[in-house]
């Protein structure tokens, strides 16, 4: 049988990146496909399988993007240790690719602080990019996590420049739609609400349009963290149910974190019945798919409101600050110091509010995050 040029390979997996990143899972499927019947008759190009690899690897990612519930055969896991196992000397673009996929694989964990640090790996080699939408893709995914991470100026640099190029690529309207969203976010630390509701309201607008029920959930999701930033809780959790109407009949990636700010705003809107008991529904249903920071999230609200368990709660603060995840220290050692101040404990108050402004100290050093 003929052998197949490797250069050859190398475009169709090109092709097939292209599908990955907007998302078309069909064609991805199809061209998937194709590649893994011409690598049986390829002739020998270590660097080419490898690049293979990844991008099995990528196209994982974004399966487990869409489908988060569904267990697949090879895992990301299962392809990551492959690659790390094949002992083949990375160099270039390999070596990009490597870093920066692997930064994605940590950000679906939530191992932010992680993610950070292969990005930055990635950004070593971002030179050697040339195409302007791999370009976009990489500052996208830096800044969300940066957002996360409460590094807000660094995320919105980031975010600012991939949306200048997806909104020249009309395929990209996913990602366009996303970069808005952390816009948004990063609006809502700068207190800038009224510019988060405009960017919010032009990603919902752009979500409907494109019929996709999963991005205009997400984005009803964040309009209702906007409005709960704002202490207005009546529109928060209006929003929050609508979002859990549209995923009602699905299993969704975005329904631990909808039932937890749903609980939070009841919580402090005084609606504690109802909170009461979506908390154990949503602690249930995020352990149920491994949603980890969600459990400690759940947990949180637990020892606050139902428990007033101190020793709990101490317990999901060190996991936060073993994560550097400040910002939720900080969020919810303010409400445990609102808690007290009600109940007249001024002394625990203080102690709490003490910690909420060490946490935002925290964020503001950032010293986590650089090496330089």
């Amino acid at each position: 049988m003929e052998k197949v040029l490797s250069s050859h390979v190398g475009v169709k997996i090109n092709e097939w990146y292209k599908m990955i990143r907007q998302f078309s899972v069909p064609d991805a499927e199809i061209l998937k496909a194709e590649v893994e019947q011409e690598i049986e008759r390829m002739e020998e190009d270590q660097d080419l399988l490898i690049y293979y690899q990844l991008m099995c690897f990528r196209h994982q990612l974004m399966l487990d993007y869409i489908k988060p519930s569904e267990k697949r055969s090879p895992s990301v896991s299962d392809l990551v240790d492959k690659i790390e196992n094949s002992n083949h000397q990375l160099s270039g673009m390999l070596q990009y690719y490597n870093a920066f996929f692997k930064g994605m694989h940590e950000f679906s964990k939530k191992e932010y602080v992680q993610a950070i640090q292969y990005y930055k790996i990635a950004e070593r080699q971002l030179a050697l990019v040339v195409d302007d939408i791999e370009q976009a893709e990489f500052h996208f995914k830096v800044a969300e996590a940066y957002y996360i991470m409460k590094q807000t100026h660094v995320s919105m640099h980031h975010i600012i420049k991939a949306l200048d190029i997806y909104k020249e690529h009309e395929q990209y309207r996913v990602r366009q739609i996303q970069s808005l969203i952390v816009i948004a976010g990063n609006y809502d630390d700068f207190m800038r609400y009224e510019k988060s509701l405009q960017h919010l309201k032009t990603a919902y607008s752009i979500a409907v349009g494109a019929n996709d029920q999963r991005l205009v959930a997400k984005t009803l999701l964040n309009i209702g963290n906007t409005y709960d930033r704002q202490s207005r809780y009546t529109e928060a959790i209006k929003h929050y149910k609508e979002v859990l109407d549209i995923i009602s009949s699905e299993k969704s990636d975005i329904k631990p974190i909808t039932l937890f700010s749903l609980c939070w705003s009841l919580y402090k809107s005084n609606q504690t019945d109802e909170a009461d008991l979506l908390v154990e529904e949503g602690l249930i249903y995020s352990s149920k798919v491994n949603d980890s920071l969600s459990v400690l999230l759940f947990k949180a609200l637990k020892a606050i409101y139902m428990d007033t368990d101190e020793q709990a709660l101490k317990e999901v603060f060190d996991i936060f600050e073993e994560k550097k995840l400040h910002v939720y220290v900080e969020a919810f050692a303010q409400s445990v110091g609102l808690f007290y101040e009600k109940k007249g404990d001024f002394e625990k108050a203080a102690e709490y509010y003490r910690k909420a402004l060490k946490a935002q100290n925290d964020i503001q050093k950032g010293e986590c995050l650089y090496d330089y």
